[in-house]
């Protein structure tokens, strides 16, 4: 016969297994739509460059991801009490997996594609002439948002910001030389 204790493990075991397979699901199926959109991306716009501004975050999320699968087998070593010993490897299992989530999540919103006319980010297309302003986010994390003229808002790091204001501005430049060479 089961102990309470024994059931409520298996209860906060079967809990957090189902609520990192949601999460995991949702990182993975983003991750593979990314993949899909951006090659897309890629293969018609013969002018882009893509850059990746997350290594150093990348990289410390690969090492927490290895340090709880690490935890996960050595658990027996470091519990004292082998009736706790299932929920200490599936709590670690389970944030294993979740950094390994967040490592996709990280790919997918730090990776920026730059062509002539646009930019790819996330999993859409963004083009330079629907953009009505780039605004310093206050606060802690100073993240850059970026206003578009159908409504769409999205926030990026302050260096992926600064990247699309570069771009944006050298884009109005060339937009206004073309309105003047037309006037001469």
């Amino acid at each position: 016969m089961f102990k309470m204790n024994s059931v409520f493990q298996w209860i906060i075991s079967i809990g957090l297994i189902l609520y990192v397979g949601y999460s995991t699901y949702k990182s993975v199926r983003g991750f593979v739509q990314y993949k899909k959109n951006s090659k897309a991306y890629l293969d018609t716009h013969k002018d882009a460059k893509q850059f990746f501004c997350g290594v150093w975050q990348c990289v410390i999320l690969v090492i927490m991801t290895i340090g709880c699968l690490g935890m996960t087998v050595a658990a027996p070593y470091f519990v004292s009490d082998d009736s706790q010993l299932l929920l200490y490897r599936v709590a670690y299992l389970c944030i294993a997996i979740v950094f390994a989530g967040l490592v996709a999540e990280m790919w997918i919103h730090r990776t920026i594609i730059f062509s002539q006319d646009g930019f790819f980010i996330g999993t859409q297309s963004y083009r330079y002439r629907m953009i009505i302003t780039l605004e310093k986010r206050k606060g802690i994390i100073h993240n850059i948002k970026v206003l578009f003229q159908n409504g769409d808002v999205i926030e990026v790091s302050q260096k992926i910001g600064e990247l699309i204001r570069e771009r944006f501005n050298a884009f109005k430049a060339q937009k206004k030389e073309k309105k003047e060479r037309r006037k001469r």
